[in-house]
């Protein structure tokens, strides 16, 4: 294995691993001072090629400041994962919500339980204003809005989270 590589998955791998809780806090307040919102880069994101869900993941790294790199892992959801599936935004918000949480050891129960606690949180949320599935959406569909609202309320939700400690 190349170095180029192994550099690459170590930043990869390390990238997704957990956040300590100073970290959280240390960006929590600078998230807007990067120049914007996750509801404003996922916008610009869908301009610039990329899909629902890593226009969505993307931003997510964005806000917790990790390598945009690793934007590549959400690629094949976008598009309900190519078979208007599952919604790419879905898939993209359960991603960040696992990027926030970083459980990244399978003996990490706290983490693990937050996340499939802000999972159903943003599942439920989801259900009540949209279809899950890409292949229930009724056309003409605004995604630029769904991505907005998803990314809005993500945000929200790491605040509230960061800001609980």
């Amino acid at each position: 294995m190349s170095s180029n590589r192994r550099e690459f998955l170590k930043l990869s791998c390390s990238s997704l691993g957990i956040m300590a809780v100073s970290e959280l806090k240390a960006f929590a307040g600078q998230s807007g001072s990067a120049g914007g919102s996750m509801a404003g880069w996922t916008a610009q994101h869908l301009t610039e090629g990329y899909w629902s869900a890593d226009s969505l993941f993307l931003s997510a790294l964005k806000y917790m400041k990790k390598p945009e790199e690793i934007v590549s892992v959400a690629t094949g959801f976008g598009g309900g994962i190519g078979r208007k599936d599952l919604c790419g935004y879905v898939t993209g918000g359960v991603m960040a919500i696992g990027l926030f949480c970083g459980a990244a050891k399978g003996s990490d129960k706290a983490g693990r339980q937050k996340c499939q606690r802000l999972t159903k949180e943003y599942l439920e949320w989801w259900a009540q204003g949209a279809p899950m599935h890409c292949g229930d959406i009724k056309q003409p569909c605004d995604y630029k809005a769904m991505g907005a609202k998803a990314s809005e309320y993500l945000q929200k939700m790491f605040e509230r989270e960061t800001q609980k400690g």
